[in-house]
Formats: C-alpha cells, sequence, structure tokens
C-alpha cells in the first residue's frame, strides 16, 4: 500500500487533529512547525488537493519591506550613519570630507545630508571660510529614531511591517520608497477533514521509501520490492516561462515563412525616399488633393535634393502626369515638377519598394513581397501609430485578375489564424480596380487592413511592364492584432513581462 502522506503533511495534520479549527497565520503555523513559510503553503496546498484539510485563503494587503528599506534596515538609515560618523569627531568636519567616508558616497550622502537637517540633527556653519557639519542638540533623538526602529524591526519580520502606524511614518515610508503595499495571503480556516484524521491514522513512516528511480538502483535491483512516494498527478504545477520571441516578432516571421512558401522573393528599400518613388511612380499627382490619402514626413536634414537614377523613366513618367504618355489616359493635366519629386520624405508606404523592383524586374511571371517601416504623422490611438509596419506584395503576369488578388490576400491572413474576412469596393490613386479589405477584431468590429488592387497602366507601362501586375499593402500592426487578441496597437510594443508571459505561442 503507497503511503498517502508524507513525514512534513503528517505534521500539520498532527497540529490540526485535536483543532475545530484554526485562524492562524501562515508565519505562525511555519513557527509552530518549523519550516519555511513556502513550505507550509506548499504542504497546506497538497494537503487540500488529497482533501486531507479543509482551507479558505484570503487575500490582505500588507507593508513590505523594499530592498532599499531591507538596506537601511539592516545597516541604518543614511541620516542616522551620518550622526554616527559626526559624533565621532571631535569639531565639525567639512562636507566634502563627510562625503568620501564609507557608506556615504554620492546620492547616499544627499539623502543623509538632507534629512539629517531636515530632523534639525546637523547644521552647515562657516569656519575660516570653509563650509562645515556640525551636530546641534537635537542630534540625540537620532539614537530613538521611530523609522529607524520600524525598519530593525520589519527586518527581523522578514520584511512585513507592523500594520498599526502613525500616518506620519507611513507617508515617509512611501515617500522614501522604502516600502510598498502587497497582497498577502491570510488563512481564514483550516480544518482536518475525516479522510484526513484516517490518513494520519494508517501514516507509515518514509523511511525506505524510493522517491526516484536512479541507475544506481536500477542496476543494483533494490527497487524490487520497495515502496514508492505517490504523486498527486492532478495537482497544480509551478507555471514556467521558458524563453521565447517577443509574439510581434513571432507574428512577422510567421507571415514571412508564409509568404516565402508561396513562392515570393524578398525585396527591401531606403525609409528615406524620394518622392519620386514614394508618390510620382504611383500616379499620386504633385497638387491634387488625392496625395493628402498619404500624408508624408518631410526632411528638413538634409534638404536634398535626391538624385533620380533612372532619366528616362523621371520623363516618362513626367509626361504621365502632364499628358497621360502613351499610357491611353489623359493624365492630371499639370506642370510636373522634378525639384517636387526629388525631395526627400520618409517613406509613408512600401509600395515604393514595389515600384522599384518593377523598375529592375520586367519580365513575367514575378512575385515580390517586402516586410518593413513606414512612417505617417497618425495620432495615435488604438489602431493608428506613427510608425508601422507593413507587408508590400506584387504579382505580375499574364492573365492575373483581380480574383487571384482576394485568394492570395486571405491565404495570407488564413495564414496566422484570422478566418473572418470580407472585401468591398476601394480607391487608391495606383490602381484600379481597387478593394479594401476587412477583418473582424475581438473588441474592434471590422478594421480596414488589406487593401490592394491592379496597378494603372499609369503606373506599369512608364516602367517597361505591359502585363497585369497585383498589389497591396497589408497593415501587419492590425492584422497582428487580431491574430494575438489584442484590441490596442500599442500592446504590440508592450514590455510588461506579465502580458508577454501570457500571449501564447502559435
Amino acid at each position: 500500500m503507497i503511503d498517502s502522506i508524507t513525514g512534513n503533511e503528517r505534521k500539520v495534520l498532527e497540529l490540526l487533529e485535536d483543532a475545530t479549527g484554526l485562524a492562524a497565520s501562515l508565519e505562525e503555523l511555519s513557527s509552530k512547525l518549523d519550516m519555511k513559510i513556502d513550505s507550509v503553503r506548499s504542504l497546506l496546498e497538497s494537503l487540500h488537493q488529497k482533501e486531507f484539510v479543509e482551507l479558505e485563503i484570503e487575500s490582505v494587503e500588507i507593508l513590505i519591506l523594499t530592498s532599499e528599506g531591507t538596506t537601511y534596515g539592516k545597516s541604518g538609515l543614511p541620516e542616522i550613519r551620518l550622526v554616527k560618523f559626526l559624533s565621532s569627531q571631535k569639531k565639525g568636519i567639512s562636507i566634502e570630507l563627510a562625503r568620501r567616508q564609507k557608506g556615504l558616497q554620492a546620492d547616499t550622502f544627499r539623502v543623509a545630508l538632507g534629512w539629517a537637517r531636515r530632523n534639525g540633527w546637523v547644521k552647515v556653519s562657516k569656519e575660516n571660510g570653509a563650509s562645515q557639519l556640525v551636530l546641534t542638540e537635537k542630534a540625540d533623538d537620532a539614537s530613538t529614531y521611530p523609522l529607524q526602529d520600524i525598519l530593525y524591526r520589519a527586518v527581523e519580520y522578514h520584511g512585513r511591517i507592523p500594520e498599526s502606524l502613525p500616518d506620519e511614518l507611513r507617508d515617509q515610508l512611501f515617500s522614501r520608497s522604502l516600502a510598498v503595499v502587497q497582497s498577502h495571503p491570510k488563512l481564514k480556516r483550516l480544518e482536518i477533514t475525516r479522510a484526513g484524521v484516517e490518513a494520519l491514522a494508517s501514516y507509515q513512516s518514509q523511511d525506505g521509501v524510493i522517491g526516484d528511480l536512479t541507475p544506481e538502483t536500477l542496476k543494483s535491483g533494490s527497487w524490487q520490492g520497495a515502496r514508492f512516494r505517490s504523486y498527486n498527478l492532478s495537482g497544480p504545477v509551478r507555471r514556467l516561462y521558458p524563453g521565447k520571441k517577443h509574439p510581434y516578432a513571432e507574428f512577422v516571421d510567421r507571415v514571412y515563412r508564409a509568404l516565402i512558401g508561396l513562392g515570393f522573393q524578398e525585396a527591401k528599400g531606403p525609409l528615406v525616399e524620394l518622392e519620386f518613388w514614394n508618390c510620382d511612380a504611383l500616379f499620386m499627382p504633385q497638387d491634387h488633393v488625392a496625395r493628402e490619402v498619404h500624408d508624408i514626413y518631410h526632411i528638413k536634414t538634409p534638404k536634398g535634393p535626391g538624385k533620380i537614377a533612372y532619366p528616362l523613366l523621371l520623363q516618362q513618367i513626367a509626361k504621365t502626369h502632364e499628358d497621360g504618355w502613351t499610357t491611353g489616359s489623359s493624365g492630371w493635366g499639370y506642370q510636373y515638377s522634378e525639384a517636387v519629386a526629388r525631395r526627400l520624405v520618409l517613406r509613408s508606404q512600401t509600395t515604393a519598394v514595389s515600384v522599384r523592383f518593377l523598375a529592375k524586374h520586367k519580365e513575367a511571371p514575378l512575385r515580390m513581397f517586402s516586410i518593413d517601416r513606414n512612417f505617417r504623422p497618425e495620432k495615435f490611438d488604438a489602431t493608428h501609430s506613427a510608425e508601422f509596419l507593413q507587408c508590400e506584395g506584387i504579382i505580375g503576369g499574364e492573365g492575373l485578375t483581380l480574383r487571384d488578388l482576394l485568394g492570395y490576400l486571405r491565404a495570407i491572413a488564413e495564414s496566422v489564424g484570422v478566418q473572418k474576412i470580407k472585401f468591398k469596393p476601394g480607391f487608391f490613386p495606383f490602381t484600379e480596380p481597387s478593394v479594401e479589405g476587412f477583418i473582424h477584431m475581438e473588441g474592434r468590429g471590422w478594421v480596414e487592413t488589406l487593401p490592394g488592387g491592379i496597378f494603372r497602366p499609369e503606373v506599369t507601362r512608364p516602367l517597361g511592364i505591359d502585363f497585369p501586375v497585383l498589389a497591396w499593402g497589408i497593415g501587419l500592426d492590425r492584422l497582428a492584432m487580431a491574430a494575438l487578441k489584442i484590441d490596442d496597437i500599442r500592446e504590440l510594443a508592450t514590455r510588461s513581462l506579465e502580458r508577454l508571459r501570457n500571449i501564447p505561442l502559435r
């Protein structure tokens, strides 16, 4: 028969056997059992899981010393140490000499001098033109300083501070960061059950009981006929927090792997971009309200102008803006400015990477993606940020249609666990037809996240492309919010360990 209680559990049950109910703190039990508090808490939880005790624990708020308070409780407050040092001197000493004393350097000395003067224990006097520290008559009060007495007693009581304190002392503990309020478990009721009484009566010594199988035990054969310690497999276990990537970084990796798996190649582009690539090459007019669709950060230093390494392309895009060139469009009907095209901006969209890519890669089929940062003067709120990640993608080839684009957008969203998706017609200066893809976000409803379309001839023809090119610019931040089930974009950059530990890996 396997024993159902250990030797330490027996001690607890024996303490409870003659009691009709025990209202005691964990500290009192720790003292009576001569065990550490954590060990007592673990034993009570184990006995409760086995239904050998009835246990009620309530949470109470207590004052606990901080690390700084503990240090001062062991070595003395800085102002006390300063007074003791000055008391050992026959006369006043310079501030600099006092500062160099062991344990009173830098910030500690400033604290010591500040509180010693506030309490009226020391004063600064002038002697031969030099400032000196001297004790006052009140310095005797330092030997019976109530705050120091509280810290001494708290250290002896495992850092816990007595509950009944004058408001002045309590305020001083908080203002000096010597104590904090903590939630603390307190026993409300603890009784032995009938099953516990029976387990205690049938207790057998644990001597000779095997708790762990070792190679030596197996080789010697001593395990044969031996008794083995029982384990409660249904009881709670300590949570483990193994190292892992930041959840948002892991999410971006998942999107990256999904696109590589779909046959895409990655491309990169500069964060400081020319308006030529960021706007003009995308048929966004220089003097049209449509440019307000993408508000832009302009670079003050360096002012530029930037260099456009494609003079023929510049001419063709200028003509497209002015009169449509050979695209079949009438253009925007204004005088194109090369000076505007050469201005430097912070990239507002990774679509600039797409047109740079198409300027070098003109053969079908092609598949390209870019996951990178963009910048817009957005007002910070739950779904907007001035800096954000965008997942840009283009697919070029004969016979491609809008239906193909919708399929790719849906596949990318579903690859990260987002299932609720819908589309509606949209408008963008550089695609026609255009769509806006919405995903359903818990707590936010439908949020626009998957914009895309087919590049207009005004974009592709100047680049030398004569086949359909599908394009999208997915807002990864919003997609991550849906996948990670958070409702505030600012949480993607959280440094809260509790929050990071509890976001599951997918």
